[in-house]
């Protein structure tokens, strides 16, 4: 591509690393001109056809890197967690996002979240009408989701039909949403939740460690839970579904988060998207509500009992208060502060650093070298249990023998 090409393209194509991958730029083509390809790394970044293109500068004007907001602190701070022992086991923390879902969802609206794909290789968001999916997108997922441009249309429709709707995603995808929808998103059936981001992860390396898995268990994954509480909420476990030879059986084994390496990859910060480590969306994406773990509940309030988990709430607008006033009765709740819950959330306001070996690292991943080799050259204990220590306290190291049950 010559100089004069390249300036006529939009912004967007210059961003390189700065990118985040939302995918708004390519659902608000009108010329549908922009497709989202991964690089070897498994991260989308935005191509465009420069022959179709008319450049009208809607793919610029939608783009949270492009267009970074001021900070927002937010209105109110809770701790919370569902009276419903059931989907408090089953939700990776407080089992918040849940109440909300079913609330739009009962109301005749839609819930769009991230689901697992072609046996958990691919993570993108879906649109659900119906409570019955809901388990689909509820629980964290270490994998970056791509939002394709039916996701995108379909909100936009909904909301254009006076339906209400939810969609959950990273702060820049929330960011990217909320711009793609414009005036629509400001609407009192609209309601937009990011959940506090570490960060998002190579996809391609996370298909070399399924493969890995796989070739170790000689058996295919079904389904992953990142944020199993088989072992407790602050020591939880990842969780690996296998499918039999008896569709109604299935084997299961688990690592203990800190002794899964693909995890300890993905919170040393060896893993993530470049532009995880400029985020253009901390704290002023415009959701209406940020939702995460409350890491660090033990000592800010110490009063809570926390073995199955507790969430941060985070009510960032009058929608989002009024929001999470009507689930309210449905938790056990307190308030709390963004100062209380900054000292074991740091990633709430502020992009992580980056692991000191990291370029070398992805480069290994694109080179296609083997996780047993990349396990040896990478242990990630010395600086991950560090990490732990100071975000969680002491953790557990005893697993348990059997597993019964599903997750």
């Amino acid at each position: 591509m010559n100089n004069a090409q390249k300036h006529a393209l939009p912004t967007i194509c210059t961003l390189d690393d700065a990118c985040c991958g939302c995918g708004a730029c390519s659902a608000t083509c009108p010329k549908r001109c922009i497709e989202l390809d991964a690089d070897a790394a498994g991260f989308k970044y935005p191509v465009v056809d420069i022959d179709t293109c008319v450049r009208c500068g809607r793919c610029d004007s939608v783009c949270p890197a492009l267009n970074r907001e001021k900070r927002v602190d937010p209105l109110r701070a809770f701790w919370a967690k569902s009276k419903n022992e059931d989907e408090l086991k089953r939700s990776s923390s407080g089992g918040v996002f849940a109440l909300l879902a079913r609330a739009v969802l009962a109301d005749g609206g839609v819930v769009a979240g991230a689901a697992w794909g072609e046996g958990c290789r691919t993570l993108r968001h879906i649109v659900i009408d119906d409570v019955a999916n809901l388990d689909s997108i509820m629980r964290s997922k270490y994998v970056q989701s791509s939002v394709e441009s039916d996701v995108y249309e379909a909100l936009h429709e909904a909301l254009r039909s006076s339906k209400p709707a939810l969609f959950v995603g990273t702060a820049c995808q929330v960011a990217g949403m909320r711009r793609f929808l414009g005036d629509l998103a400001m609407s009192d059936l609209f309601l937009s939740v990011d959940v506090i981001c570490h960060g998002a992860p190579s996809p391609a390396l996370w298909h070399r460690w399924l493969d890995f898995c796989e070739r170790n268990e000689e058996m295919e994954i079904s389904d992953v839970n990142f944020r199993s509480k088989i072992t407790g909420w602050s020591s939880f476990s990842v969780l690996y579904k296998y499918k039999t030879e008896k569709e109604d059986t299935s084997n299961f084994s688990a690592n203990l988060f800190t002794e899964d390496w693909y995890m300890r990859a993905f919170l040393s910060n060896a893993s993530l998207r470049p532009a995880c480590f400029q985020c253009p969306a901390k704290l002023s994406c415009g959701s209406d509500a940020t939702l995460g773990d409350f890491w660090g509940i033990q000592s800010a309030h110490p009063e809570v009992s926390a073995e199955d988990g507790v969430s941060v709430v985070l009510a960032n607008t009058s929608k989002g208060i009024a929001a999470l006033e009507f689930i309210m009765p449905h938790l056990d709740y307190g308030e709390s502060s963004l100062e209380k819950v900054l000292p074991g959330n740091s990633p709430l306001e502020q992009p992580v650093t980056p692991f000191k070996e990291r370029d070398v690292f992805i480069a290994a991943v694109v080179e296609g070298t083997s996780v047993s080799e990349m396990m040896s050259r990478y242990d990630f204990k010395p600086r991950f249990v560090e990490r732990v220590r100071g975000k969680l306290g002491s953790v557990k190291r005893a697993m348990k023998e059997k597993l019964v049950g599903q997750p």
